[in-house]
């Protein structure tokens, strides 16, 4: 906030024949962003989807194996490990979010990154299916700093750039969507896929160590950055003063003075989460929050289990790297259209934008029963690659490309639901958590969401419901409510 005193600023005289401000507003010039501390929090933030994704490609594999499962079956497990991680997530994202907002956001973030290096190594090595439930449940709880990385992306952008950082912001988790299925879908099971470079009997006994391993070092690599090269950003903590930028104003003249106002009391001491609650448009962004995390787990978890899933029941019967494949080029997608969210915001506004997203899901979900009829009607012609998988056709490609377009434009909300957390949070100090709460109603919902919507997969192919598409209903229903949530934002902010 800037005060701009005149060298020569006259006495003010009263005339009411003239306004006392300009009929028409100049368009306000975007500050520049501080690009290194910029660039350090994306990297960061990079780390935790190639954590998180790396598994998808071998996933249902895995709990296959350890839970003597088959087929859509895999559901029912497959579905309880996903929202073990959610549970924690859940539980820990306000939790991280209060400490963010009294010890800084350096400290969270580095405890996060190490935590998740930690679990992504042990998760390579478990056994088990209670040690993978136990495992996904404590890799959830480090998961829970995305609030933290929200907030110094919040505390490092303003009103006039935050349409820029958001967005990078959110092309960095697409960049992790296609990096870390590749390193799953890549490198897992090398004993079989390379005999003759790995050897060592240990890439038999733990066949998904390797890809593993390879994320957990990205994660080190971020929890030293969090450690050596981020500056915290809590204003309370901040021990570099924050930058002032000049704001152009036909109301002062050129040579007016910048003098720096103290940070208000909002943005020192933070709100309540009654008081937080207590706000109508906030109440709204929160329930929006929660309706795309449901959403937004429900399909990737859906789409990968439908992926894995034989064609007999209704699924597409593809490879761990096919699977690796259709994620990683959903992530570049993603990267594509973030690129242009920014025109995007300034042409239609974020409101306009966040109520086109939600619709999007609406369509995704529409589309993906299209998917599998395309797959069993291309069946017959594709040779099998093993005695469920093979190798999908042009036609199934196109289908499945069209499913995971429609989803990358509802995951656009993603981003901007960040912005509007930021914009209708009182003061600085509150922003870590109220983006804890947000995330925690993303959470809530991404703990139910992957349980209900694998579980309803399972039991709608094995039993032939709608013809193995139950699911799909239920999926209708949850994605126009959450659209209609969306549209509560618009009533309460006007």
């Amino acid at each position: 906030m800037t005060a701009h005193l005149g060298p020569d600023t006259p006495a003010l005289v009263s005339d009411e024949s003239e306004p006392l401000l300009p009929q028409q507003k100049q368009k306000r010039k975007a500050n520049p962003l501080p690009k290194l501390q910029m660039a350090v929090i994306y990297a960061i933030k990079l780390t935790l989807p190639i954590a998180n994704t790396q598994t998808i490609p071998y996933y249902n594999l895995l709990i296959e194996k350890l839970a003597a499962s088959e087929g859509a079956e895999t559901g029912y497990y497959s579905g309880l490990a996903h929202s073990a991680f959610s549970v924690a997530q859940f539980t820990s994202m306000f939790f991280w979010g209060r400490v963010s907002d009294s010890k800084g956001r350096v400290p969270v973030i580095l405890l996060g990154t190490a935590g998740t290096a930690l679990f992504t190594v042990l998760f390579g090595l478990a056994q088990t299916f209670p040690a993978v439930l136990l495992n996904r449940f404590l890799a959830g709880f480090f998961f829970g700093i995305t609030g933290a990385i929200h907030s110094v992306v919040g505390e490092l952008s303003d009103e006039t750039n935050q349409s820029t950082a958001f967005p990078l912001y959110d092309i960095v988790s697409a960049l992790g969507f296609v990096i870390g299925p590749l390193i799953g879908g890549t490198f897992a099971d090398p004993a079989k896929e390379w005999p003759d470079v790995f050897t060592n009997p240990i890439w038999k006994s733990y066949p998904y160590l390797l890809p593993c391993l390879l994320s957990a070092a990205v994660s080190v690599f971020a929890a030293l950055l969090a450690q050596f090269a981020l500056e915290e950003t809590l204003p309370s903590k901040r021990k570099t003063k924050p930058h002032t930028f000049i704001e152009e104003d036909p109301l002062f003249d050129a040579g007016a003075t910048v003098v720096d106002i103290p940070p208000t009391l909002a943005d020192l001491q933070p709100l309540s989460i009654k008081e937080l609650l207590s706000i109508p448009v906030l109440r709204a962004v929160f329930a929006s929050s929660g309706a795309l995390g449901l959403a937004g787990s429900c399909f990737t978890n859906v789409f990968v289990l439908m992926a894995y899933t034989p064609l007999s029941q209704g699924g597409l019967a593809l490879s761990p790297s096919q699977i690796g494949r259709a994620i990683s080029s959903m992530g570049a997608v993603s990267i594509v259209l973030k690129l242009f969210m920014p025109v995007l915001l300034r042409r239609f506004g974020t409101l306009g934008m966040f109520d086109f997203a939600m619709l999007a899901w609406v369509a995704t979900f529409a589309a993906m029963p299209f998917a599998s009829f395309v797959a069993q009607r291309a069946s017959a012609a594709t040779p099998l690659v093993n005695s469920t998988m093979r190798e999908a056709s042009v036609e199934e490609w196109t289908a499945i490309a069209l499913v995971l377009f429609l989803s990358r434009l509802g995951c656009l909300a993603f981003s901007i639901i960040m912005i509007l957390t930021k914009d209708h949070t009182p003061g600085s100090a509150s922003l870590g958590t109220a983006n804890g709460i947000a995330e925690l109603a993303q959470s809530l919902a991404s703990t139910v969401g992957p349980t209900v919507a694998s579980s309803l997969f399972a039991f709608s192919a094995s039993k032939h419901l709608l013809g193995g598409h139950l699911w799909v209903v239920f999926m209708l229903l949850e994605s126009g409510f959450g659209s209609w949530v969306a549209r509560r934002i618009r009533k309460y902010r006007d």
